[in-house]
């Protein structure tokens, strides 16, 4: 319930307000009033009311001071102040300091009350979701680069409750460069989002929907071709969730960090890249890569050269390279523990290959990156 406080030195005024008004209609509860401004301030540092509605001429302390002091303490709370006719000039200083709106008092409206009421509703509630939505995407990008935080319970939380329906096969889609089509916001109830940076978003569309959803993508390519997306599914439940949404991940810096895109390569050379980059901490050969893929493992590897330039072995080393480089930067990871993320369990031997690969030994090369930062 959003906590409102009234402040007037008439009781009658109180009074009437809290007896008449359908707080519970705008999902508000009167929670304190006070007789004057002073004893209006005590009560907002006390109970930290989301609304405050306020008379301008008060004793001990005007509304417009109280307003004032409000607005410097918490910038998000609404105020409305209640004036008369003489007090025109303190309420527009009012609305200058940052209150929403003022009603005269001999001219007072039902229907003007409620509208303030229903706006101060919409936005209070429109500030939660947002602030909501960006501490998850704070805590889910920072989850996907590896880092420790609360994201994990938030998920299970989405689970119960908003994306529930994700118990059921979805589709996950992973976007650049969206521009969101006119037509789309009647999909906004048929998915879910979470947004990745300024140009990502990671869509969750039901498997029923996918087809459909894809042919707008396309559509909406046609329009803006820096539209780009990958496709991961069909999943099931929290843990394909988060297997698709990381494989995802790994494939946007995969495909960043070389400078390509594996749109237009084969389908089982896409599929191997993929499990090379998910399984990047087990030492996987061509043959099993070849196997999985169904492909030969001779026919694989001359596909696979062809495809992307290199072969499997040189391939998976750079992946392993890039890998190290990155967790050294952007971690406080141990070298056992980086070690052990890239399939080499060995830390003296992951010294030894390291400097052979880029010049340096790893702890040379985090302090390096420490100081050019610095």
């Amino acid at each position: 319930m959003i906590k409102v406080l009234l402040a007037d030195d008439e009781l009658i005024v109180r009074k009437g307000l809290i007896a008449t008004v359908d707080w519970a209609k705008f999902n508000m509860e009167v929670i304190a009033d006070a007789p004057n401004g002073q004893r209006a301030w005590e009560l907002f540092l006390e109970q930290s009311p989301e609304v405050v509605i306020t008379d301008i001429v008060m004793p001990e302390m005007t509304g417009i001071e109280l307003a004032r002091k409000i607005k410097q303490h918490s910038p998000g709370v609404k105020i409305l102040l209640l004036s008369c006719h003489r007090d025109f000039t303190y309420a527009q200083e009012g609305m200058n300091i940052g209150a929403s709106g003022y009603i005269l008092k001999t001219a007072f409206q039902d229907q003007q009350f409620e509208e303030y009421l229903e706006r101060f509703e919409n936005e209070l509630a429109s500030a939660e979701k947002n602030q909501s939505s960006t501490s998850l995407e704070k805590e889910f990008y920072e989850w996907l680069c590896d880092f420790e935080n609360s994201f994990l319970m938030q998920l299970e939380e989405k689970f119960r409750g908003d994306w529930k329906w994700m118990q059921s096969p979805f589709s996950i889609f992973h976007l650049n460069g969206l521009n969101f089509h006119k037509k789309w916001p009647v999909w906004e109830k048929q998915m879910a989002k979470i947004h990745c940076g300024q140009d990502h978003a990671f869509i969750f569309i039901p498997e029923a929907l996918k087809e459909e959803f894809n042919h707008l993508l396309v559509e909406a390519r046609s329009k803006d071709s820096a539209i780009r997306w990958n496709v991961y599914g069909p999943n099931q439940g929290i843990k394909d969730w988060m297997n698709g949404v990381s494989a995802l991940y790994r494939q946007l810096k995969f495909e960043k960090q070389f400078k390509i895109s594996m749109r237009d390569w084969p389908q089982p050379i896409q599929k191997a890249v993929q499990i090379i980059i998910e399984h990047l901490h087990e030492s996987l050969s061509s043959t099993f890569i070849a196997n999985e893929v169904g492909l030969s493992r001779s026919h694989f590897s001359t596909m696979f050269k062809k495809t992307v330039g290199e072969s499997f072995i040189s391939f998976t080393e750079k992946l392993k390279i890039q890998a190290a480089c990155d967790l050294l930067e952007n971690t406080s990871l141990t070298l056992q523990e980086i070690g052990e993320k890239i399939g080499i369990q060995d830390g003296k031997y992951l010294s030894k290959w390291f400097k052979k690969c880029i010049g340096v030994t790893p702890s040379d090369y985090r302090q390096n990156k420490k100081t050019n930062v610095s």
